[in-house]
């Protein structure tokens, strides 16, 4: 059953009472902020298979009380069946460090959903996860069931597994690391980390309160707000830290880019919109000052150079 405008409206004061509260903490005293207390990390895994009990062995969820610093944390939320995604990414990945500047730091991740895959493929990602050590294995849904998501309504009881992925990984970045970015990175998106960080060593975007990528408006669950499109967007420190510790009362439905903008709606972020998105379904092209381009198709992936640039 669709939720009526009274359960909207109630959800939305929430939202706003508890946002409100937790602000001055949150965004004012972020040094002081004891995430590891404030978050207890879900078990990874509930189901007993062999497989899925080898899982639990490959993900380590514990607090640091002095979190490693690094520039940026990429996450891109993926599923079991994308490995071949997830092979671009990593090939492509590495060859960008290199050309960032040597002071700065990155470390990228990918976000699954454990819940409903089955046991081939829970042993097909302990393999991977074995080999590369580079995934999160979160306790939520894998994929969604095919629903036709819009802008304006939800399922009751529906949750998003890409939300709910975004959602966990933020509480892992903010967990175990200090960082001036969390990047969500759709992973059918080509993106250019060193680029990123250029943009943020000369000043061409904020250091606090700010939300980076191509930045468009909508009517999102009632309400008409900026938000950033899925295939790739940055989100400062302080937001990440709200989020980790709001997150018992965040909505957590589709479309996931749109929700997020809904969580920090009373955080006064700041939408910084760029040029160097580029978005290859809808026409744009790629060239040598982009930061991201979506749907590159994936004949392109193989002819990138060695320094880790693209033409499209």
């Amino acid at each position: 059953m669709l939720h009526d405008c009274a359960s909207l409206v109630m959800i939305q004061q929430l939202s706003v009472i508890v946002a409100v509260v937790l602000l001055t903490s949150t965004l004012t005293g972020i040094d002081a902020l004891d995430t590891g207390a404030m978050y207890s990390p879900p078990s990874v895994l509930a189901a007993n298979t062999h497989a899925q009990r080898g899982l639990r062995a490959n993900i380590r969820w514990r607090s640091h009380s002095r979190p490693q610093f690094v520039d940026v944390v990429v996450v891109a939320p993926s599923a079991a069946g994308w490995q071949d995604r997830r092979a671009r990414i990593r090939e492509q990945f590495p060859r960008n460090l290199k050309l960032m500047n040597s002071s700065r730091s990155a470390t990228l991740k990918f976000a699954l959903g454990t819940r409903n895959i089955s046991e081939t493929a829970a042993a097909a990602l302990e393999a991977e996860q074995g080999e590369h050590q580079d995934m999160l294995l979160l306790d939520c849904t894998d994929m969604d069931d095919d629903l036709n998501w819009n802008w304006n309504w939800k399922l009751d009881g529906d949750v998003s597994a890409t939300t709910s992925k975004v959602m966990l990984s933020i509480a892992w970045a903010v967990q175990h690391y200090r960082f001036h970015y969390f990047f969500r990175l759709g992973d059918d998106s080509y993106f250019r980390v060193d680029k990123f960080m250029e943009l943020f060593d000369t000043h061409q975007i904020p250091r606090e309160k700010a939300v980076v990528g191509q930045i468009l408006t909508a009517e999102i669950l009632g309400m008409t707000q900026e938000y950033p499109q899925g295939m790739g967007y940055g989100l400062t420190y302080d937001l990440c830290s709200f989020v980790s510790t709001a997150m018992p009362w965040l909505l957590d439905t589709a479309p996931e880019d749109g929700v997020v903008a809904r969580w920090l709606f009373a955080t006064g972020a700041k939408f910084i919109n760029s040029s160097a998105w580029r978005s290859i379904i809808d026409g744009e092209k790629c060239d040598s000052d982009m930061v991201l381009a979506h749907k590159l198709p994936p004949e392109k992936w193989p002819d990138i150079s060695d320094l880790g640039t693209v033409e499209c």
